[in-house]
């Protein structure tokens, strides 16, 4: 399915990675130290629907740099903990919470990245290999710690760049990167709208990866799990 192109695109967060176990019970478990009592399925939930508001890592726009990342990370945490009354010294809490999704601990890499053996058989074909993905500059530490860092040509980070998917920009980024058309390019994503449409707006081929099959096939090609791209 892959051997046409040059260069291959590769999302991350419900790519090639998972929140292990999820942000609810991550969040929770440094959060009892500080007074929360509440569950980490209200926070998943709270966490959804904070994250919604913002309108995620895409509404930092054209900011970038570590400190606008974590003004937004601060308050997005800092509003999911108000529903239940705050937190005792959340400065503190924060500080830890944010070290900790930098961490390996807390992502699993999906297990047919790993069985489908994709990423090393790409890289020794020759194929250029890119990360675009919605993400802060932590990305480069979490996938470095997965073992993930070394497969790839260029990890873009949008807050890096000040440009998310799917906005243009950071798929012209990727492409000039990669040395190559877009004609020669494809990216793949689990989202439609970042993903698909972002990398079909600059004439880049997309493929969704659907594992919970939760989207009908609607004139995009789509898979279920890495092996189906061999």
């Amino acid at each position: 399915m892959l051997s046409k192109y040059k260069a291959i695109f590769f999302d991350v967060g419900g790519t090639l990675l998972r929140v292990e176990p999820s942000v609810g019970d991550v969040y929770a478990t440094y959060a009892r130290p500080f007074g929360f009592q509440g569950s980490a399925e209200e926070l998943n939930q709270l966490f959804q629907k904070e994250w919604a508001n913002l309108g995620g890592i895409e509404s930092l726009g054209k900011k970038s740099g570590e400190q606008a990342e974590r003004d937004f990370w601060k308050r997005l945490v800092s509003q999911v903990f108000e529903h239940s009354g705050g937190l005792k010294n959340f400065e503190n809490y924060f500080e830890i919470i944010y070290g900790a999704f930098a961490r390996k601990d807390h992502w699993h890499v999906f297990d047919d990245v790993i069985s489908s053996d994709l990423l090393r058989k790409l890289k020794q074909s020759g194929v250029t290999l890119g990360v675009v993905s919605n993400w802060d500059s932590r990305l480069h530490t979490i996938l470095e710690s997965t073992d993930l860092a070394g497969y790839f040509d260029f990890i873009l980070a949008s807050s890096e760049i000040g440009s998310a998917k799917p906005d243009k920009r950071i798929f012209l980024e990727a492409i000039r990167r990669s040395g190559v058309s877009s004609k020669e390019v494809c990216h793949i994503g689990d989202d439609i709208r970042a993903d698909i449409q972002g990398a079909n707006s600059v004439g880049i081929e997309a493929i969704l990866i659907d594992r919970n099959k939760k989207y009908k096939k609607d004139g995009f090609t789509t898979v279920s799990c890495f092996q189906e791209l061999l």
